[in-house]
């Protein structure tokens, strides 16, 4: 048999050891018998019977690699559903392999508890106020929730919103400074804005149906829970807006039960005012003052009298 020179064309088998196999198998296939001789056969025509053997190789060596190519792409589309359902359950997957903690923390009555959030964002809590909060953010938004009254000086974050739930209503902003009082026994819900915007919607499976109030600086809204109405005012006092943080215990044109439950939380006392009082609004600055000096003061401004019997105070007078 004549050995032939086989040139290095691209697109052929490369592999040597295959070729040879392939080569040997085409002439072990190849029915001699039926070979007819006669003169053509005086002149070999060896680059026509090489072509033939290096088409065989290449139809046989083809078919493995299409079916190779078709189990690659099969394993490629399974990877990238896998990594497209990882990224999109990250938060849950990640928050199943390393929980995060809820913390939860409460002012005692008549004092004021500061923390720091895991984002920076400051709080201040009023006495009788509680705040749950996640020990880390995780994920798309910072939500926290409290009772109570709070001031939130908000690390501004444009990809992470900070949403502070308070029952029905929930509060959004990005990055601001805001005050909400929503303590449970108030029927007054309050959320007034120092700095920023903030913007008060529904919360998620509330009956409330109302479109998102957006606050600016000096704004406000109050939340009346027994018939569900909402007031937007202007002209915010900011400057008093939270002087609690700093121990004061100052109210402008103040309701007197308003002021009565403020007092009942700031110190170990109850309060009680008969009904005729209810209409009476309290303008005074009671920081740093005793509570037998604040209900005298209070009671001459009802026109009335305050008793004190064990740790309670009754309040009776003619009215406002």
């Amino acid at each position: 048999m004549r050995r032939f020179n086989k040139p290095n064309e691209p697109g052929r088998v490369n592999d040597g050891r295959l070729q040879e196999k392939l080569v040997e198998k085409y002439f072990q296939n190849l029915d001699l018998d039926d070979v007819q001789t006669g003169a053509h056969d005086a002149e070999f025509d060896s680059k026509g019977v090489y072509n033939k053997i290096l088409y065989t190789i290449d139809a046989e060596a083809e078919a493995p690699k299409r079916r190779s190519y078709k189990g690659w792409l099969a394993a490629a589309s399974v990877i990238a559903v896998l990594i497209s359902l990882s990224y999109y359950f990250r938060y849950d997957i990640l928050n199943y392999v390393s929980p995060v903690h809820t913390m939860q923390v409460a002012a005692a009555r008549g004092s004021v508890t500061s923390i720091v959030l895991g984002d920076g964002t400051k709080v201040w809590l009023n006495g009788g106020s509680q705040i749950s909060y996640p020990e880390t953010f995780r994920g798309e938004k910072r939500e926290v929730t409290i009772t109570g009254e709070a001031f939130f000086d908000v690390v501004h974050k444009a990809d992470q919103p900070f949403i502070v739930h308070t029952g029905s209503i929930a509060t959004h902003v990005l990055g601001t400074s805001f005050n909400i009082k929503a303590y449970n026994d108030d029927p007054l819900l309050h959320i007034d804005v120092v700095s920023g915007k903030v913007g008060v919607v529904p919360a998620e499976r509330s009956a409330l149906l109302f479109s998102a109030i957006y606050l600016t600086p000096a704004q406000g809204i109050t939340f009346n829970k027994k018939d569900n109405s909402i007031s937007k005012s202007s002209g915010v006092d900011i400057a008093n807006l939270s002087g609690w943080r700093a121990g004061k215990l100052i109210f402008k044109n103040a309701a007197l039960p308003e002021v009565i439950k403020t007092l009942n939380r700031e110190f170990e006392v109850s309060i009680r005012a008969d009904a005729n009082l209810t209409n009476c609004n309290i303008s005074a600055n009671f920081t740093n003052v005793p509570i037998k000096d604040i209900m005298a003061v209070i009671a001459r401004l009802v026109k009335g009298k305050a008793t004190l019997s064990g740790t309670v105070y009754r309040l009776q007078g003619k009215g406002c």
